[in-house]
């Protein structure tokens, strides 16, 4: 299966729309009650980051894979 360019481009830019938005809410929702020091935003916060983190990298390999062309192969039943 092989994509064209455009294509490619719509493909790629969905993951990276979504970290988009979950880094502004992010920045504007936690950040700010994380500065306040309150317990519960700090535990919040840092679950937030780390599932940001995780999309990130789930991110990445699939932009690499969709800019190597890499697909999985489908199974002969």
């Amino acid at each position: 299966m092989s994509l064209g360019p455009l294509r490619k481009v719509g493909v790629l830019l969905v993951p990276w729309v979504f970290l988009a938005f979950f880094a502004t809410v992010y920045g504007l929702a936690v950040l700010p009650r994380m500065r306040d020091g309150q317990l519960i935003a700090l535990c919040i916060g840092g679950l937030a980051a780390l599932v940001f983190v995780s999309f990130v990298v789930a991110a990445l390999t699939f932009s690499r894979d969709v800019l190597l062309d890499r697909w999985p192969e489908p199974t002969a039943e």
